[in-house]
């Protein structure tokens, strides 16, 4: 699909700056989840009453679909490198979510368990 408007637009520096540039911001957008990852891992009560399960596993599906239309439309490894480091931020982060959920539960299954040992 071509959009007619935009033929007449040229980057004005040669097309590797701006693949450079794209690379670079969107790598650097994937290393930004390494914090939230850590933070996840070790605050799972935060992260189960903070985080959107929903929101991420709705995230998690758009860049499957970005990384899809990458590959077998665009052909264009710098979109499927960033893109790709994005979804797997994504994928951890809502795996992590899952988590905190999951132990969440647990905890509160056991505090009912050693509730009804008690009385």
């Amino acid at each position: 699909m071509r959009i007619d408007v935009f033929t007449g637009l040229q980057w004005p520096w040669p097309a590797s700056t701006l693949h450079w540039a794209y690379l670079t911001s969107g790598l650097l957008i994937a290393a930004h989840y390494v914090p939230l990852l850590a933070r996840a891992w070790r605050h799972p009560e935060a992260t189960a009453t903070a985080q959107s399960l929903l929101t991420w596993a709705v995230w998690t599906l758009c860049r499957v679909v970005a990384f899809t239309y990458g590959l077998f439309i665009l052909h264009d490894l710098v979109f499927l490198i960033v893109v790709g480091a994005d979804l797997l931020g994504r994928l951890a982060m809502a795996a992590l979510t899952l988590r905190a959920r999951w132990l969440v539960r647990q905890h509160a299954l056991e505090a009912i368990g050693e509730e009804r040992a008690v009385t």
